[in-house]
């Protein structure tokens, strides 16, 4: 049963249904609304003649209870829960007062008319009627959505106001889809790239010997409510990295991963996902550093440092002597020493930050 809490305005001319005005300007308002799947029908069309000239104002009641609607500008009005039964609509505006009766209207039966008028008069001249419903997902003035059924035939009328089924995309936001209780619920994933078991964002990442294997770990997590499928990852600097073919529940984690040589000098590279769902695709990419040191730089001395990571926290490292002067630009530091970018905080003792 269509509710009213975004009236929707249906003209009707030889038995075809057109969208008039969903918006809410001159829109039909029932007066009496009903929950969804409630009882009753709806009754919904257009009003002409010499008497419909200017039908912006009139009102469309049901004769013996508190139903009424307003005729919009182009003459549309419609009114929803009405009563089963013969129904008698009663038509004002001014000195316009005329009623039209429609016989034996069924339990959630969608009668759409099309009603002349003439001076004191008013007659059905066109009446279709259709009991199939549809479940779809109504979007209300407010902008939310609730659950509905509406007639077959005014499916397409509701699905040019921004209606749509359960499961499908919500118009005008394909980075969404509706949920089972219709609520625009989105996809969305990240991701977070490790070099040799550091989460690196910044450089300049753990030191590894000029030769030595580089392994590097993408943990994928599906951070939306819809499922993902297709996951991909590609890495900017032609590393070639592995995923698992299966789809990616709401909520879940997946680990891709990827290899390498390590270079001399400062590394970076950007892991990119690629996700696929029902409304399209979602991406998401993060970055890691490494530091490619010579072997005998590696052998040599060490001095221990507090190593700044991406979330700001601080852990200790060993690094080389010849790698400390890229790790302090990083913003790391050494026990008892100031922290960088911290006016009055210390390294203490683990690396706190005292």
């Amino acid at each position: 049963m269509l509710l009213p809490s975004r009236s929707l305005l249906v003209s009707l001319s030889l038995g075809v249904v057109i969208a008039s005005g969903c918006g809410g300007g001159g829109a039909a308002t029932p007066t009496s609304p009903s929950a969804s799947g409630g009882s009753g029908a709806t009754i919904a069309g257009t009003v002409s003649g010499a008497a419909a000239t200017a039908p912006a104002g009139m009102t469309v009641a049901v004769v013996g209870t508190n139903l009424a609607a307003t005729v919009g500008a182009s003459g549309d009005f419609q009114v929803d829960s009405v009563p089963t039964g013969n129904v008698q609509l009663q038509f004002k505006n001014g000195s316009m007062n005329a009623t039209a009766q429609i016989s034996n209207v069924a339990n959630d039966e969608f009668v759409q008319i099309q009603v002349q008028l003439n001076g004191s008069s008013a007659s059905i001249v066109s009446e279709v009627r259709s009991a199939g419903k549809v479940l779809l997902c109504h979007r209300t003035e407010s902008g939310t959505y609730q659950s509905i059924d509406v007639s077959v035939s005014a499916e397409p009328a509701h699905r040019a106001h921004g209606d749509a089924k359960i499961g499908e995309p919500v118009p005008g936001d394909t980075t969404k889809v509706f949920d089972e209780n219709c609520r625009p619920t989105g996809a969305s994933v990240s991701i977070r790239k490790f070099t040799n078991g550091q989460d690196a964002n910044d450089a300049p990442g753990p030191s590894i010997t000029v030769g030595s294997p580089v392994a590097w770990t993408y943990e994928v997590t599906n951070t939306g409510n819809v499922q993902l499928t297709g996951i991909s990852v590609a890495d900017d600097r032609g590393v070639s990295v592995s995923c698992s073919s299966q789809p990616l529940p709401a909520g879940q984690s997946m680990t891709c991963t990827g290899s390498g040589v390590a270079t001399l000098g400062q590394y970076r590279n950007v892991g990119k996902v690629t996700a696929s769902w029902t409304g399209g695709t979602v991406t998401a990419s993060d970055p890691s550093h490494y530091l490619g040191v010579a072997p005998d730089e590696e052998a040599g001395p060490k001095v221990q440092l507090c190593h700044k990571t991406g979330n700001g926290s601080y852990h200790s490292i060993e690094v080389s002597i010849s790698a400390e002067p890229a790790h302090r630009a990083h913003g790391d530091g050494k026990i008892g020493e100031a922290v960088p970018g911290n006016a009055g905080k210390v390294f203490g003792a683990g690396c706190s930050v005292r």
